[in-house]
């Protein structure tokens, strides 16, 4: 624990100190080559926040947000690309209601964060108390609780930082997911479902500028090869192990698999009912989930180590809300 504490002083620290520096240095270049050597040095920072940490789900997350998030928008911002701007604040901040525009729409009320974030929280308890019951299963149907439990536990962690942000900054941040358990087709989930933050910035750093050049299919192969190559980072960090590339071949295989589905449904080869396509899209998710996602990290033994943590963290939630509880005489119910 002291060691975690350690490592969140450290990115409490740097991630700031970076975020200054990029807005002081892109605010006297110009978008090219010379803002981007400038914003080169906080790149290893970025690179080496993950290994401060030895939990694997606050490594996991900090892959994602530092690693691959900022790093990402910082080279966009390098080219002059959004979202990133020098103008823009480096603490977004809500104006005040009597100088808010009457055409912007106001804030979410803060219960519209509150809910995904109690939801996921009872969803994930609930799975964690089935789990040891689920050894008659088969491998595949445990593995598709495995993809709820990813679901679960990345809603509750971004719903928690979009409450945070709206309770502190008064700044909401938008859903991003949808209902990505009950989807009919590849375009839909990938596209409209699934992790819309990184969707979001695929579309500006891969899709878009391939899409210009060599069409549709070529973007969206360019934004899924991204998807994968950062997926093998993710690899590398929670194992510590050399890639095999098979998160590549994973993602590669839902992109060719996307564009075939758009083909087959403009030529109308591919029109099933929705509960069919529902089973059909679901199935082929978690096989391939299977064997090319989950394979990997379960050989590393990294699935046992995150069950056990997320069962350590649930034990730890549950003993603080009985102290919290105690003087109300319902600890015995928890």
């Amino acid at each position: 624990m002291a060691s975690e504490l350690r490592a969140m002083a450290w990115t409490v620290l740097l991630v700031p100190a970076c975020a200054w520096y990029a807005r002081s240095a892109c605010r006297r270049l110009r978008p090219g080559l010379p803002r981007l050597a400038a914003l080169a040095p906080t790149f290893p920072v970025f690179v080496y926040l993950p290994c401060l940490f030895n939990s694997l789900h606050f490594r996991l997350f900090s892959t994602f947000f530092h690693t691959w998030l900022a790093i990402n928008k910082l080279v966009l911002l390098a080219l002059g690309i959004g979202p990133l701007h020098p103008s823009l604040p480096l603490v977004p901040q809500q104006p005040p209601a009597n100088k808010r525009s009457s055409s912007s729409p106001p804030p979410p009320p803060l219960a519209d964060f509150f809910r995904p974030c109690a939801r996921s929280f009872l969803f994930l308890s609930c799975l964690f108390v089935a789990y040891p019951h689920t050894g008659w299963l088969p491998v595949y149907a445990v593995h598709f609780l495995y993809c709820v439990q990813v679901f679960l536990t990345l809603d509750l962690v971004l719903s928690s930082v979009a409450l945070a942000s709206a309770t502190v900054l008064g700044a909401g941040l938008e859903r991003q997911f949808s209902t990505p358990l009950a989807v009919a087709s590849l375009n839909d989930f990938w596209g409209r479902q699934w992790n819309l933050m990184a969707v979001d910035l695929l579309r500006a750093s891969a899709y878009e500028p391939v899409r210009a050049r060599w069409g549709r299919d070529a973007g969206v192969l360019a934004a899924f090869l991204m998807s994968g190559l950062l997926h093998e980072l993710l690899y590398l960090y929670l194992t510590l192990r050399r890639p095999r590339g098979e998160m590549v071949l994973f993602f590669m295989l839902h992109g060719v698999s996307q564009i075939a589905e758009r083909w087959a449904r403009a030529a109308g080869l591919w029109r099933p009912p929705k509960v069919a396509a529902y089973l059909l899209v679901s199935a082929y998710m978690v096989v391939t989930i299977s064997g090319l996602f989950f394979g990997p990290f379960m050989r590393a033994g990294a699935d046992v180590r995150l069950m056990e943590e997320a069962a350590a963290m649930l034990q730890l939630i549950k003993g603080f809300s009985r102290r919290l509880l105690r003087p109300f005489g319902v600890v015995s119910s928890l």
